[in-house]
């Protein structure tokens, strides 16, 4: 996915489709990976213009136990307008 693609996707993709564009741990991965923001950046331009809006869903389980897993996230845009 790049820039370019995002557009396309939002511009053809149908209200209340939704996309996930990135698994993982993006607040951290941000800090540790150069390359990590460019296609969150992408989707946050067009956040800006009222075209998408994002939601996250948690995809390991909490664990009440001495050293839980790093938290796995499904970050995903959905068209709106």
């Amino acid at each position: 996915m790049n820039k370019k693609s995002i557009e396309r996707w939002v511009d053809t993709a149908e209200i209340g489709s939704s996309v996930v564009y990135y698994t993982g741990s993006l607040a951290e991965d941000r800090c540790h990976k150069k390359n990590v923001a460019d296609i969150p950046d992408a989707f946050a331009d067009e956040a800006e213009k009222g075209r998408i809006d994002f939601f996250q869903k948690r995809k390991t389980k909490m664990e009440k136990i001495a050293k839980p897993k790093k938290p796995t996230f499904d970050y995903i845009a959905r068209k709106i307008k």
